[in-house]
């Protein structure tokens, strides 16, 4: 979701390190960005424009007066539209940051539209009589807000409920109270979810920032030089050796003097320590490592993860007691929960429900008190498997969290946690973090030592030799308007993976469907435009699946066909066939193969389907790492 990143330092150079702390906050997903300081005048400088941060970089850069907004005059509508066209190009060069005034005290933001447009007026910072402040998350109450300040004489920009935040502590100033009181005052208004940061030109020397529902970290840099608030410990990389990360509800106040004295506060506005934990990440774990972009090194990551999980995946969590188990999550994680509802119940006997965490959290819960409910993120902070997991720990239900990033809310606040082993994950779209999150599903089922991955990596290993097929198939299909997915068994969550991650990075309609239900109204789709893909490993649906693809390719529907080389016998008529590619990958023989192995086959079809839609993105001419209107942590509902 949006990204925040601000500093109070002892130097007077912090809009480089506001953009540098940015960039590295840009797989989170954006549409504007911006930032603002207070200058060495005590003049509050805001730089803010749509589209990439290399347009707010050359804004800042060439010191454009247009974009710069120098409260309190209001900008002109020309000054707001220069960051306005889509296409700008953008000229690389060195950062001079002289031109604009230094400064020692500033924030900088990622926006994630939820409330009004795209525009520059929307984009963060907010500002309002030298205050200037960024907001991750809804202030649910804001058009209550809004028409109060309206009486009050204040005149809004644009639509953003952010807006209502600037324009408060503004008026509780006006009233006479002091910068630290004005903040405290208006969050004490806000309903919603948030993390807050506020700077006021005529407090120069002082930071303040809060949290309710959204994530929020803190650290002093290695050289106690500047403090940093951060939205995720990413924007931190490099820069502090130690962080904390703030609890619900938390104030955190940095002031300036001979040091940097920063103090956290509860809600109740009590002083507390919270724990400081090293920083681990490196630039060398967010950074591409030679690959063209991020999808494409973390999609051939994945068999590492699969190593990783076997070798150093700590999983003693017993399930065996639980009569049912509920797993609950959204979008990739859903999927991975769905796949693993398969291997459970077959392997270990044990019910499984998964459910979406957005219905979830809203319906009247029957809660079996002999049962496990698993929360699954990837980033630990998504807000609707966050809420529902609340709820579970309310009912005094046994909780279990499967995330990526252990210091996260829904890690702390489980019951029980497993951390997976995906390693970072910067495109938005996630992929191998689906590889992860089943892998600690199998491993809940299936004791380590008893669990051998082979034919999952064998098929893996093959998909990324044979890639540059998978590459051809794409430019036939990117012109598609419109794509089905289908599998059984545990090919079935396959294929709804498959689908939303087409939809994801190519933007083309995709649904993902049992093989089974194709007579049952998705035949109806059928013609020559649309592309069926097929996946179908070599397993005990595999008569049934190809009979389903001959009753698609009787009604002159094209068809992508995935399947392994132990299928070859029995393919030769879809290979004759100019409506079908058959995709085969190699299968290496695994002495002893057994029923477990039938059940693993699929997960390492998620590679080839990861892959065909990265290259159809990629054959449009798309951005596969930060597909449009995606976030990678949704923090908002």
């Amino acid at each position: 979701m949006c990204g925040i990143i601000s500093i109070l330092s002892k130097k007077d150079d912090v809009i480089g390190d506001l953009i540098a702390s940015l960039r590295k906050l840009e797989y989170r997903g954006y549409d504007s960005a911006g930032i603002s300081y207070i200058d060495d005048n005590s003049v509050l400088q805001t730089i803010k424009t749509i589209g990439k941060i290399e347009v707010l970089e050359d804004l800042v850069t060439k010191n454009q007066t247009e974009g710069v907004v120098r409260p309190p005059s209001k900008p002109s509508e020309s000054e707001f539209l220069i960051g306005d066209t889509e296409h700008r190009s953008v000229v690389q060069q060195e950062t001079d940051y002289e031109e604009l005034g230094r400064g020692s005290i500033g924030i900088g933001h990622t926006r994630w539209a939820t409330h009004g447009k795209v525009s520059p007026q929307n984009a963060h910072p907010h500002t309002s009589n030298g205050v200037a402040i960024v907001h991750n998350g809804i202030i649910e109450n804001y058009r209550e807000l809004k028409n109060s300040l309206i009486r009050d004489n204040f005149e809004f920009d644009g639509e953003s409920d952010s807006e209502v935040i600037a324009k408060l502590i503004s008026n509780h100033l006006k009233n006479g109270l002091e910068f630290i009181d004005a903040f405290k005052n208006t969050i004490a208004q806000l309903s919603g979810t948030f993390a807050i940061v506020a700077i006021y030109d005529l407090a120069p020397n002082i930071i303040i920032g809060t949290k309710r529902g959204a994530p929020m970290t803190i650290g002093l840099s290695n050289d106690k030089l500047n403090f940093y608030i951060a939205s995720d410990a990413i924007a931190l990389s490099t820069l502090c050796d130690e962080i904390s990360y703030l609890e619900e509800g938390d104030y955190v106040i940095c002031e300036k003097s001979d040091q940097l004295n920063y103090r956290i506060l509860t809600e109740n506005w009590e002083s507390i320590e919270r724990d400081k934990v090293q920083n681990t990440i490196s630039m060398a774990d967010v950074g591409k490592n030679g690959f063209e972009d991020f999808m494409m090194k973390e999609i051939s990551e994945e068999p590492i993860v699969i190593d990783n999980m076997i070798t150093q995946f700590n999983c003693d969590f017993d399930i065996s007691h639980y009569r049912s188990i509920y797993i609950i999550a959204c979008g990739t994680s859903f999927y991975a929960g769905l796949l693993s509802k398969y291997w459970i119940e077959e392997m270990a006997g044990i019910h499984v429900d998964v459910e979406i965490a957005s219905e979830f959290r809203y319906r009247n819960l029957v809660s079996p008190k002999d049962s496990l409910y698993v929360f699954i993120s990837q980033s630990g902070e998504t807000i609707d498997t966050l809420a529902a997991m609340r709820k579970a720990n309310q009912l005094g239900l046994d909780t279990l969290s499967i995330v990526n990033v252990d210091s996260s809310s829904i890690a702390r606040e489980a019951g029980h946690n497993l951390k997976t082993l995906a390693g970072f994950e910067i495109g938005v779209a996630s992929t191998k973090s689906f590889i992860a999150q089943a892998m600690a599903m199998l491993m809940l089922t299936i004791k380590k030592n008893n669990l051998d991955v082979r034919i999952i990596k064998n098929i893996m290993h093959s998909i990324l030799l044979g890639k540059d097929k998978i590459k051809v198939i794409a430019e036939k299909i990117k012109d598609s308007k419109s794509m089905l997915y289908m599998g059984r068994g545990c090919s079935y969550p396959i294929a709804l993976e498959g689908a939303l991650k087409m939809k994801e990075l190519s933007y083309i309609s995709a649904e993902g469907y049992p093989s089974g239900e194709t007579k049952h109204g998705p035949i109806a789709m059928i013609d020559s435009n649309v592309y069926s893909i097929v996946i179908a490993p070599f397993d005990r649906y595999f008569d049934k699946t190809l009979s389903n693809t001959q009753e698609i390719l009787a009604r002159h529907g094209p068809v992508i066909f995935l399947t392994t080389d132990r299928a070859i016998p029995f393919i030769e008529d879809l290979e004759n066939n100019n409506l079908a590619d058959c995709i085969i990958f190699h299968e290496d023989a695994v002495p002893q193969e057994n029923q477990t192995d039938e059940l693993l086959r699929p997960l390492s079809f998620a590679m080839a389907v990861h892959l065909l839609a990265y290259y159809t993105a990629k054959a449009k001419g798309l951005d596969a790492d930060k597909p449009r209107n995606l976030a990678k942590s949704v923090t908002v509902e």
